[in-house]
């Protein structure tokens, strides 16, 4: 049984077919998956499609905000986000997407900071795991969770780091999010780190319908490329893909505390 631990399915480009592509999820082994937030504005939206589907598919949920729609975020998101956790609302499992990207235009890197750091104490507060998006960030990201001493981890999602970066994330409790990115014949050090990183460091995703695997560039990405990323990662490191499918099914679960 195969979790996406990162998968935008309440997006409304999937308004059309969603119940027919869970149906086919699950006839695939694929019986988790994951919906983080990026908006206030969506958070309501995501929470009505969250629980058991029809099809048999479990669809967790995270509230947060992504530091890619920086404009759209009011502080009083931050006290709405607060609020609403503390009602312990069903099926969420995390906090995020939340994090750092100094790749976006005026990325108003203190801004950032100041969400991220706001986002991290809510998470503690309510002893909750963190999906990061971190692009050319992580070790500030690294710094700051250090710094106001998180201890609940997470997942650092679509993973682009370094060795050494990697190992510092391991250090602070979090697991490497692993999605379409693997599949590229480009992608030589993250290739790497997956043969040599021992496999309770990961957890699958698929960040649909972006960041699409060799073969679908320019076209939507769905939960089911989640076959090809365990595939390749089943040929990268020689190992019987039911192994590493089980263990990083795992992996998720222990991450957002759910029982296996």
């Amino acid at each position: 049984m195969l979790f996406d631990s990162h998968c935008h399915l309440d997006f409304p480009v999937f308004d059309h077919d969603r119940d027919q592509l869970l149906e086919k999820c699950y006839q695939a082994g694929i019986h988790h998956i994951c919906l983080p937030a990026t908006e206030r504005k969506h958070w309501n939206r995501l929470q009505t499609m969250l629980g058991e589907h029809p099809s048999g598919v479990h669809l967790w949920g995270a509230l947060g905000l992504h530091p890619y729609f920086l404009k759209s975020h009011q502080d009083d998101h931050l006290a709405e986000l607060d609020t609403m956790i503390a009602s312990h609302p069903e099926h969420i499992v995390a906090i995020g997407e939340t994090g750092l990207d100094f790749v976006i235009d005026d990325p108003d890197q203190p801004r950032q900071k100041e969400l991220l750091a706001a986002q991290i104490l809510i998470a503690a507060h309510h002893g909750l795991p963190l999906i990061l998006h971190v692009r050319k960030a992580h070790d500030q990201v690294a710094s700051l969770l250090r710094k106001l001493k998180f201890r609940e981890g997470g997942i650092v999602h679509a993973w682009s780091g370094s060795d050494q970066q990697a190992e510092a994330f391991f250090q602070l409790g979090f697991k490497l999010g692993i999605g379409g990115n693997l599949t590229y014949d480009r992608a030589k050090r993250l290739h790497r780190q997956v043969v040599n990183f021992p496999l309770e460091h990961f957890v699958l995703e698929t960040d649909a319908p972006d960041m699409p695997p060799a073969g679908l560039t320019n076209r939507r990405n769905t939960p089911l490329t989640l076959i090809a990323v365990l595939e390749k990662m089943s040929a990268l490191r020689e190992q019987n893909s039911l192994v590493i499918a089980r263990q990083l099914s795992d992996n998720t679960k222990d991450i957002f505390r759910l029982s296996r």
